[in-house]
């Protein structure tokens, strides 16, 4: 007797409630699928697709041996990873935000620098947003104060530390056949041209963009039965997508802004999550991860505190009820600009994928030979 398929069962029945709320909801639907391509276009490709193509060709140059030496101590004493590239993975990873984290530190575990444990505890603690989004667009434009973007940009990257340090004393460690990454002489030698950058870094803004909108959509469709705004309401917008949720955190009164802003940053919710699964290697499970993030949320709001407390009228800047909330439409030529990024895309994959292909079903067998 054939087992009930209960994963795809469960996949059918949220399909099938998806589809309802698209004849239930139709306005609320169009409406985040707006929101989330103005999102793409405003946002998200202008910051993520330079750093995509910058950091791929940084990571397979020999400057990832020395640009992360400020973060070495750290990578080396703290998370016990020898090779270098760690720490310069972990740079452009605070850098970057969560997108750069998790290509990035694909790339190096792709390449042999880094174990399968190396990897996740890499992602525990390099997973999170970036200043340009915590400081710019949380700080400045949501909360009114570019003095509390740095305080939440602080308690963050305070509790991706010490949630790094946890994570390495809770991960088992791993058989002594896998302690040493598996070399790969061909990709370390043959680098990353400019061209495989630029076309890995459009796959990567697809995929991207794609959860953008998918969560938008999902969050005002979800959301058109809920109050306009509250607690309720801003707890599922961060438990979905990232911007919304600092978005409807920002309409809280007082000083629950500043900390709901930072609870959905350090969550990082599920459109964050599986936007990772789909830049990573299968083989660097995402467990640790998700197990570390309500710890994350408990250091970074206690940090929060007290950064509030010691940063000067950073106090006051949280307690100050008047937001300033920037709504935008999306331009004309938006809508090309996404077209042609999906048309690239679809283009380039023609090219990579077997290559692509070909080079992990080499690093599995090579992986399953030293086990072996």
């Amino acid at each position: 007797m054939k087992k009930f398929p209960l994963c795809a069962a469960a996949g059918g029945v949220c399909a099938l409630a998806m589809l309802t709320l698209l004849f239930a909801r139709p306005f609320a639907c169009i409406e985040g699928i707006r929101a989330g391509l103005a999102s793409c276009t405003e946002q998200v490709i202008p910051a993520l697709f330079p750093f995509f193509v910058v950091s791929s060709i940084i990571a397979a140059s020999p400057l990832a041996k020395v640009l992360g030496a400020a973060v070495w101590p750290y990578t080396r004493f703290g998370l016990g990873i020898r090779d270098s590239r760690a720490a310069t993975a972990l740079l452009l990873a605070w850098l970057g935000g969560f997108a750069v984290a998790a290509r990035v530190i694909g790339q190096i575990y792709a390449g042999g620098a880094l174990t399968r444990r190396q990897a996740q505890l890499l992602l525990v603690c390099g997973v999170g947003s970036g200043p340009a989004f915590v400081v710019n667009t949380v700080g400045c434009l949501l909360l009114g104060s570019p003095r509390l973007g740095w305080c939440i940009f602080a308690a963050l990257l305070l509790a991706n530390l010490a949630a790094g340090l946890l994570a390495r004393a809770a991960l088992a460690s791993e058989p002594k056949a896998l302690e040493k990454p598996a070399p790969c002489p061909e990709a370390a030698a043959q680098g990353i041209s400019l061209v495989s950058a630029v076309q890995g870094a459009v796959q990567s803004m697809l995929a991207v963009c794609g959860f953008v909108t998918f969560f938008s959509f999902l969050n005002h469709a979800l959301g058109s039965f809920l109050l306009a705004s509250g607690p309720v309401r801003a707890a599922l917008a961060a438990l979905l997508e990232v911007t919304g949720g600092c978005i409807q955190a920002s309409h809280l009164e007082g000083a629950a802004a500043v900390y709901g802003c930072c609870a959905a940053l350090s969550i990082q919710s599920l459109s964050v999550f599986l936007q990772v699964r789909a830049l990573l290697d299968r083989d660097i499970s995402l467990l640790p991860l998700a197990a570390a993030r309500p710890v994350h949320l408990v250091l970074s709001l206690g940090a929060l505190r007290l950064l509030l407390g010691l940063v000067p009228g950073a106090a006051a800047a949280a307690a100050d009820g008047e937001r300033l909330i920037v709504q935008s439409r999306t331009a004309p030529d938006a809508a090309l600009v996404l077209f042609a990024l999906c048309c690239a895309a679809l283009y380039g994959l023609g090219f990579t994928s077997g290559g692509q292909k070909s080079i992990m079903n080499e690093n599995h067998k090579r992986r399953r030979r030293r086990v072996s």
